[in-house]
């Protein structure tokens, strides 16, 4: 099948297809990994943190570490990475977690001394995260690039469900110690799948330091000039915020209803397992053009089951919303392919890079006012709090993302390099 009919705006590509190109199955097996370390990690900090001081506020605010390099310095590692072959960009960082999180583990290390150290580690995602998304358009032709993505975020989500609710189990039987070796081992097993696999390339920018923080600023007049950008990553931030605030209050939530680390694990997991077979049937199963129409509507819906939290229900029924909340949160898919596809190639990882510290922004801001709002006041009502303003958010915002032209299909003029057809 040539890269021409993938291109074509009504093609419906298979996952075979997609999975038949060998760089990305490297980069998906790198994530496989990788993903579900960071997740049996998340769970481990959070129970930590708060069995130690008994605070809402601080787990979510130890939660909120892994978002906060986005947003201090987020953009312009990823202009720097710009400067480096990716491959050595992706090794190189994934390396650099695993040594990070290896000494966050050694038993003993104060909770100080633990943060400076995952958050360090944290550092190095947003050049690995650039760069790989810049990457993937390069690796994927056409509409294997939506169902690639689609996969990645299904996978994202899987790894959540299996890394949370394993995370619990593993620190009940294992330690926390031992849950963050794992994650340390799970970085070095991703390098070396994305050094064998992936082809070396030139790096996209050139070296000139003078001219990187004006590159870095680059990346954001390219968002904010483009509809195409700013309409999708404006309603990916919103829908990022609201559905993130469980997780923000699993440690309490599971403590009201008398559930342990296994119920903080679940109560993450709940709208990851949604959120998996949304991303599949929305990536595989509706036509590319009806994936946008539904990208708003969607958004919505996922704050309805939110809001019915209020009720209090117990575990079961508040796993099961959740994942309802997850399938409809896998409109990202869609945006996140309208974002990437408008992108201009030679700027990419920087418009990347300043869409995740948005998301991440969007993120962190929730987390931490989850938190703090829980020392005060019951999670259910939070998150049905969260839900509700989400909602309104969405509203508000539906001229704008409306109004947002329809991405422009991306042709492939030689492997490995994209150029935007002309409009």
């Amino acid at each position: 099948m040539s890269g021409r009919h993938l291109a074509e705006p009504g093609h419906r590509t298979t996952y075979r297809e997609t999975f038949a190109v060998g760089e990305f199955r490297s980069m998906f097996s790198a994530q496989v990994v990788s993903m579900v370390g960071d997740q049996v990690a998340a769970v481990s900090l959070a129970v930590l943190l708060y069995a130690r001081s008994h605070s809402a506020f601080v787990a979510g605010l130890g939660y909120a570490t892994v978002y906060l390099p986005w947003l201090v310095g987020g953009p312009l590692l990823a202009a720097w990475a710009e400067r480096l072959p990716p491959r050595r960009v992706l090794v190189g960082c994934d390396l650099g977690r695993a040594a990070l999180i290896g000494l966050a583990a050694v038993p003993g290390v104060p909770l100080p001394v633990l943060g400076a150290l995952v958050f360090l580690a944290a550092m190095l995602a947003p050049p690995f995260e650039a760069t790989s998304s810049a990457l993937l358009p390069q690796v994927l032709v056409g509409d294997r690039y939506a169902v690639g993505a689609s996969a990645i975020h299904a996978l994202h989500q899987a790894a959540q469900l299996v890394g949370f609710v394993a995370g619990g189990a593993a620190v009940l039987v294992l330690g926390a110690n031992t849950a963050l070796l794992l994650n340390a081992g799970s970085f070095a097993v991703s390098a070396v799948f994305l050094h064998r696999g992936l082809t070396s390339r030139p790096a996209v920018a050139g070296t000139g330091r003078n001219r990187l923080i004006r590159e870095t600023l680059d990346g954001l007049l390219i968002v904010a000039r483009d509809r195409r950008l700013s309409g999708p990553l404006l309603l990916g931030i919103v829908g990022a915020a609201y559905l993130v605030v469980p997780e923000a209050v699993a440690a309490p939530y599971a403590a009201s209803l008398g559930a342990g680390a296994g119920g903080v694990g679940m109560i993450m997991a709940a709208a990851a397992g949604g959120s998996v077979l949304g991303a599949v049937v929305l990536g595989r199963l509706v036509p590319p053009l009806l994936r946008r129409r539904l990208m708003w509507p969607l958004a919505l819906a996922g704050c309805l089951p939110l809001v019915l939290v209020v009720s209090r229900p117990g575990l079961g029924v508040t796993l099961v919303l959740l994942a309802v909340a997850g399938a409809a949160g896998a409109f990202q898919v869609t945006a996140n392919t309208s974002f990437a596809t408008a992108a201009p190639p030679e700027g990419r990882a920087r418009a990347v890079s300043f869409a995740m510290a948005g998301m991440c922004a969007g993120q962190s801001l929730a987390i931490v006012l989850a938190g703090a709002v829980a020392t005060v006041i019951p999670p259910t009502e939070v998150v049905a709090g969260a839900a509700v303003l989400g909602a309104v958010t969405l509203v508000v915002l539906r001229p704008l993302v409306g109004s947002a032209p329809e991405p422009r299909p991306v042709s492939w003029s030689a492997p490995g390099r994209a150029a935007l057809d002309p409009a």
